[in-house]
């Protein structure tokens, strides 16, 4: 059997690179970096006291296209590594499980530059070997090896120049913003060679700040002035940063992007999933060294370790918050107003968490925004209605009789709720809605229930059509002359009622086939208060027809108010009730 081997179509390679696997031709700078910190990291190595460096100069004149020099003392390379490694692709000889401290992996790095150049010098001359080798190699594939006679340290030193087309990236002002965009951490000093050597990268890491430092940091990088930094570490990925709190409220479904950087050579601005899912209120910078990028070295791959990576940097947030609430208590308390929604879906996640925050965590109530620790002073059993409609119904008079109910109806609210009596064991939770609600009423003594009856039987007969029945109690606010409540099955046919009004025939007599027969007979409820002057008047007044107005215009009235839509029956209510009060008004 005869045996062939793969040709590979270098400039295919190429053109892959370009248009699929990196984002922007600009990377090339950030390959050239990585491999003059890989090349000094292996120096050191087997000289440990190596003081490694890294330079760069722009070379252009008039009528020529401009040429980038860049060179480093790393360890450099012999003429076998020079045949081994540049004429191979994908060979590199950084990929061995031991060598952790290179940044390198795919050996497909230098071809980046073949993006913007087409041609690649490069004089290297190794500490092995006492020989400066050039290499020239070119898009097609072709190359030339050759030893120099002319004397160079030990190191590498590379020419590009630019294709047609690519000059805007080799510029002194880009090649220097591209080289402290990725390079910006990096632990070599990289000077850019002017009329005097310009540093470009920092001596100092945001992991090494003080939190002081690290959020003026934070600051001018992202023009954000962040409420506090949070150290953080991920043994597992040996992961060093800062995640930022943002001083904003976010979305909980927002994006989460982060400036991430393996080896401090920067992997992406926009790598997402590197933190918890809940921690969508921060922003980080990070440094991580055991995660495996992707071959574009743009992203991580999702495998297992990253998880854990995901697990120990949440960790970290947590007993940030834990520690911080003991320390700090009006940061903390600040955190929560503006990133409440974040840490009520944290707390309900994590019992830990629940037992930090609930307290702190505000909720909207009869009295307004309350926080638990405020809430659990009225009562050792806690009110609170599932929805919007409920709370509507009965905060009014809730609040009248120093009544405080939870209104349930926000994100996590119920569930965190709930969960109360986990950590408060002396205190209760209790679902209540208006129907509930109004059993908590005064009944009326039997002289008051005498005085009433005839009224009520009067309410009954006019609120009949409208599926509803009349009840007396006493209750505050005094200046709320009538509540209305119902329940599920009552709400359900109201709904009903509603839609087919504003349905077309066929899709109104469609909703009244599914639910004939299907719904049992429910009514709602106007429960008038006995202590209320108008009502009292009422009771005692003689003119029948007056009173059906009154009550007619009180059921209208107790609609609006627990903001329940009209049906078109009660609009015309509704009209009818103001034009006769209008006409009895005139005299008329």
């Amino acid at each position: 059997m005869d045996q062939f081997h793969f040709k590979v179509n270098l400039k295919g390679m190429i053109d892959l690179l370009s248009n699929h696997l990196y984002s922007t031709p600009q990377v090339f700078v950030r390959e050239l970096i990585q491999n003059a910190v890989d090349a000094i990291t292996a120096r050191q190595k087997i000289e440990a006291s190596h003081q490694g460096k890294i330079g760069l100069e722009l070379f252009s004149s008039p009528g020529t296209l401009p040429t980038l020099y860049i060179e480093d003392n790393g360890i450099g390379l012999t003429e076998e590594e020079v045949h081994h490694f540049l004429a191979q692709i994908g060979q590199t000889s950084k990929n061995r499980a031991e060598d952790q401290d290179f940044i390198g992996r795919f050996g497909v790095g230098l071809l980046s530059c073949f993006i913007v150049s087409d041609e690649i010098v490069l004089l290297t001359r190794s500490a092995k070997e006492n020989k400066t080798i050039e290499w020239r190699g070119k898009p097609d594939g072709s190359y030339t090896i050759q030893v120099l006679e002319q004397e160079m340290e030990t190191g590498t030193k590379i020419y590009l120049q630019s294709k047609r087309g690519f000059e805007s990236y080799f510029t002194k002002e880009k090649i220097q913003e591209m080289v402290r965009h990725y390079g910006e951490f990096l632990p070599f000093p990289i000077h850019f060679y002017d009329d005097k050597p310009i540093r470009l990268n920092s001596d100092k890491t945001p992991w090494e700040m003080t939190t002081e430092e690290a959020l003026s940091y934070g600051k001018k990088k992202m023009q954000i002035d962040y409420l506090d930094a949070i150290p953080l570490y991920s043994p597992a990925g040996d992961a060093n940063g800062v995640a930022y709190i943002l001083p904003y409220s976010i979305r909980i479904n927002a994006k989460k992007q982060h400036l991430v950087y393996v080896k401090q050579m920067l992997l992406s601005e926009k790598v997402e999933g590197i933190l918890p899912d809940w921690a969508f209120f921060v922003t980080s910078i990070l440094n991580v060294n055991l995660l495996k990028p992707t071959a574009s070295r743009e992203e991580f791959s999702n495998d297992e370790r990253l998880k854990l990576v995901q697990q120990e940097l949440g960790e970290c947030i947590k007993r940030y918050l834990i520690q911080l609430s003991k320390t700090n208590v009006n940061q903390f308390k600040k955190i929560i107003e503006i990133h409440y929604e974040s840490l009520k879906f944290l707390a309900q996640e994590d019992d830990e968490l629940y037992t930090l925050f609930i307290d702190w965590l505000p909720f909207n109530t009869s009295f307004g925004r309350l926080a638990m620790k405020e809430i659990r002073e009225y009562s050792n059993t806690i009110l609170y209605t599932s929805n919007m409609d409920e709370f509507r119904q009965i905060h009014q008079v809730a609040k009248a009789q120093s009544i405080c109910v939870v209104n349930g109806s926000y994100m996590y609210d119920t569930e965190l709720l709930r969960k109360l009596p986990n950590v408060f064991t002396d205190y209760k939770v209790k679902h209540i809605n208006s129907s509930s609600f109004m059993y908590n009423f005064t009944e009326l003594s039997l002289e008051d229930r005498r005085k009433a009856y005839d009224f009520i039987e009067l309410a009954n007969k006019v609120l009949q059509p409208y599926q509803c029945t009349a009840e007396m109690r006493n209750y505050q606010p005094d200046d709320l002359p009538a509540l209305y409540t119902t329940n599920e099955e009552a709400l359900f046919i109201r709904t009903t009622e509603q839609t087919k009004e504003k349905a077309n025939d066929l899709f109104s007599s469609i909703i009244t086939q599914l639910t004939n027969n299907k719904i049992k007979p429910s009514f709602a409820q106007l429960c008038f208060n006995f202590q209320n002057p108008t009502i009292q008047k009422v009771i005692q007044s003689t003119n029948t027809s007056l009173n059906e107005l009154i009550v007619e215009m009180l059921y209208v009235q107790a609609l609006l108010l627990g903001n329940y839509p009209l049906k078109k029956q009660e609009f015309q209510l509704l009209n009818k009730g103001l034009i006769s009060f209008i006409e009895r008004g005139l005299g008329e």
